[in-house]
């Protein structure tokens, strides 16, 4: 705990500044975003892939003001996995930001590749630096593993 408390102190004193625009899309169109988060997964229904804990790294772009599209790797012990997912950003741009996220997502070293659906939030800290929360499952197409869960929280950053 007393490793976060002066990430904490940073994170309130960037949110604490004042030059966050509450009227403005903290979004541009072609605006790159790149995010680093902790991710659990939870797969249900005879998998080779255990509960597992690990990093996920994506990579996306605005295409328009409601919609981006991002690519994610996520690492866990002993498998990998890929994803690409579109977000649609359902309600307003406040500094708590939620949306829907719809895609495709496959392991490596478990074959296990589907559709995969989720929600998430981002609470903006600036223009710039927002917190973000996901949880979203996957359905296995055939193959032994029926649904992957995954959570995960970590921070992005728009440029």
């Amino acid at each position: 705990m007393k490793r976060l408390l002066p990430l904490i102190a940073v994170f309130a004193a960037l949110s604490a500044r004042g030059d966050f625009d509450y009227e403005e899309p903290p979004y541009e169109f072609d605006r790159f975003y790149v995010g680093v988060a902790g991710a659990g997964v939870l797969p249900q229904g005879g998998s080779r892939l255990d509960s597992r804990a690990g990093i996920a790294m994506r990579f996306g772009c605005y295409l328009a003001e409601m919609w981006a599209v991002e690519g994610e790797a996520t690492w866990l012990d002993d498998r990998a996995g890929l994803g690409l997912k579109a977000l649609w950003h359902w309600w307003g741009y406040e500094r708590l930001d939620p949306f829907f996220t719809f895609g495709a997502r496959g392991w490596v070293n478990d074959g296990q590749v589907g559709p995969c659906g989720g929600l998430g939030a981002f609470y903006h800290l600036t223009e710039s630096l927002s917190l973000r929360f996901d949880a979203d499952a996957a359905i296995g197409v055939e193959t032994r593993t029926e649904m992957v869960y995954s959570l995960s929280a970590g921070f992005q950053w728009s440029f």
